[in-house]
């Protein structure tokens, strides 16, 4: 290809050099001082970026989705009643998972890009539901749901939120103690930007004091386990299986990379590579799939100008340009593409590669002043140094 190859899928995203050395390390002891030290050090950098005082914190060896098998399993039995939005695809694939735990699922639709009506959720969660399901950010259509105020109108309902994270932790605002987010979970491939392999997991006291023990399915998939094996040999085997010392170092190392630039820091420079981004594909004749006030900071969906195929598209910045992009999913797929700038590739340098080559392409296409669309979104883009 003659390019070096850059990765802008909205996730796994590249990895810092910094935690690539924990990576690329003999494989050592999933026991012993060193790793109780780091896996408490883990646990204290967990409850930061969750933004929460006395929620138990859990790094589950597994992908994402794992997270969300984990809190179903712990805090939910067969035939409770429970609230999802579905309005993109993750919200769909949420639905699909509650429904294999044998649970009564209802379903509030939105059209995809569009967030759901607080009044029709609100009426939803009457008559006894336990849980309201969110997918704070949806990648299939680049759109943050309005969280805060979901978890307002669960609350008034008095149930809890169930928070899927993985595409917003660490890299949007998702202070949950404050917004009275008591179930959550992410991955560490995203905006944590270590490599796949943990499912970070958030779950207040009040829930686990809620339910039994002995009801829970499951071994590895029930926390009570991961909280009994952490009692009984927490001071040289606080989790109840192996996992991989180097992933687990390199989600270690990723969380003080993390913490050492700031949370705060670290959610602007999404918010102002995710302006640069829609500035700029904007001017390059591209459209969104949701409104500018939902639109996320992290990934980028839109549908390219008339005379650019999407799916070609894709393969010319892979084939020309060593750049590798998303498509969009289900029932929109084919219809546009999706650029991921979470973690390692929110950055001016990443902005300059992706625009500039879909510049070319705009321009082909007939678009005018797609010099102009690209430096307008540098200039956004430099702001995030």
């Amino acid at each position: 290809m003659g390019h070096v190859p850059r990765l802008l899928i909205p996730g796994p995203v590249p990895i810092d050099p910094r935690v690539m050395e924990e990576l690329a390390k003999p494989a050592s002891p999933h026991y012993g001082e060193e790793w109780v030290r780091r896996y408490a050090e883990t646990a204290d950098m967990l409850r930061r970026l969750f933004q929460v005082r006395t929620s138990e914190v859990y790094p589950v060896a597994g992908p994402g989705h794992m997270g969300l098998e984990v809190l179903a399993f712990t805090l939910l039995r067969r035939g409770d009643r429970v609230v999802a939005i579905d309005n993109g695809f993750f919200g769909a694939r949420c639905v699909e998972v509650l429904k294999a735990h044998h649970l009564k699922v209802d379903v509030v639709r939105a059209n995809w890009g569009e967030p759901p009506d607080l009044e029709e959720v609100g009426r939803a969660l009457r008559n006894g539901a336990k849980c309201l399901t969110v997918v704070h950010n949806e990648t299939s259509t680049g759109m943050t749901n309005p969280l805060r105020e979901l978890a307002g109108v669960a609350a008034d309902r008095g149930a809890w939120v169930l928070c899927d994270a993985v595409s917003s932790l660490g890299g949007l605002p998702l202070p949950c103690d404050d917004w009275g987010i008591e179930a959550c979970f992410a991955a560490s491939q995203k905006c944590i930007a270590s490599a796949p392999g943990i499912a970070p997991v958030a779950v207040s006291k009040r829930l686990l004091d809620q339910v039994d023990p002995a009801t829970a399915e499951g071994w590895y998939t029930s926390l009570f386990t991961w909280n009994r094996i952490r009692e009984e040999w927490g001071d040289w085997h606080p989790q109840p299986t192996t996992i991989s010392s180097n992933v687990m170092y390199a989600f270690h190392r990723a969380l003080r990379v993390l913490h050492e630039e700031g949370l705060e820091r670290r959610i602007r420079r999404h918010e102002v590579i995710g302006r640069a981004y829609r500035e700029g594909l904007a001017g390059l004749g591209y459209k969104f799939f949701t409104k500018p006030e939902y639109a996320s900071n992290t990934v980028s969906s839109a549908k390219p100008p008339n005379g650019i195929d999407a799916h070609d598209l894709i393969a010319r910045l892979k084939r020309e340009h060593g750049i590798f992009i998303a498509g969009t999913l289900g029932p929109m797929r084919g219809q546009g593409i999706r650029i991921g700038h979470l973690g390692t590739q929110a950055s001016k340098d990443y902005v300059e590669a992706m625009l500039t080559a879909l510049a070319g392409y705009s321009k082909a296409a007939g678009v005018k002043h797609v010099e102009d669309a690209v430096d307008r979104a540098l200039q956004i883009a430099a702001k995030a140094a």
